[in-house]
């Protein structure tokens, strides 16, 4: 409206429950108490790659929580055949397990299947075992994400060919880690605060990584963290169990 002065006006924009785009296999997840989920499927080949088939990132109240550390200042070493000597192009350095103590690999063939998104239900799915080199000796790993109300809950369902070595899951933070409490993890951002629930088989600790590429520390300051939750025992099959509140 225009009275001898600009009088701003507000759109009003509701953010759909959940969007989902079928050939990239992005699934974006939201709920009413201001919880925003973000995952994917796709490929470890996609333009400007991580290796990341199956990650997640969560925002609460518009605030990042579990968080892709994203990439830093471009080099020569980020378009070579060195990229991927680069943590934040690793998987271990996102929200995923690593499988037998092995990351995702790089290539077209390195890929999320099964896929599956029901948005009525706010759940996404997907067999991210393809995405790991042999060498992980996985069968079928299906991580899934369900998004209530008021919680994250987040499964590893999985059968491998041989447990060489105990599992672990990996969560990305920069905020204030809390791994005082066996079973739960307390993340503090900003005054945002959310619990990380875990299963008792695991054992919990938080590695510093620190940020002195500007392009990073820019955004998330001076460190980030990682908090890794592994497996007391190698086993073959299992189900694990994570819930965010």
């Amino acid at each position: 409206l225009w009275n001898g002065e600009l009088e701003k006006t507000a759109t009003a924009h509701t953010i759909p429950a959940c969007t989902w785009y079928p050939e990239t296999e992005f699934c974006y997840l939201t709920n009413k108490s201001g919880w925003f989920l973000a995952t994917k499927g796709g490929f470890n080949n996609e333009s400007h790659n991580h290796n990341d088939v199956g990650t997640f990132s969560l925002y609460v109240n518009t605030i990042p929580v579990l968080i892709d550390a994203g990439v830093g200042t471009y080099t020569r070493q980020t378009f070579s055949s060195e990229r991927y000597t680069i943590w934040t192009m690793q998987s271990n350095y996102h929200n995923l397990p690593m499988i037998n103590g092995v990351p995702q690999s790089f290539g077209q063939n390195y890929k999320a299947t099964d896929v599956v998104c029901q948005p009525k239900k706010r759940f996404f799915s997907a067999n991210i075992a393809t995405a790991y080199p042999k060498e992980a000796e996985v069968n079928s790993w299906t991580r899934a994400y369900s998004l209530g109300d008021k919680q994250l809950t987040i499964t590893d369902n999985f059968s491998l060919k041989s447990a060489k070595e105990s599992n672990q899951v990996n969560f990305l933070t920069w905020g204030k880690v809390d791994i005082s409490v066996p079973g739960k993890v307390t993340i503090d951002v900003q005054g945002q605060e959310v619990t990380l629930e875990y299963p008792g088989e695991f054992t919990a600790t938080v590695e510093t990584i620190n940020l002195p590429d500007t392009r990073l520390s820019n955004v998330w300051g001076t460190e980030i963290y990682r908090i890794a939750l592994k497996d007391k025992d190698a086993r073959l099959t299992g189900k694990y169990k994570f819930v965010i509140k």
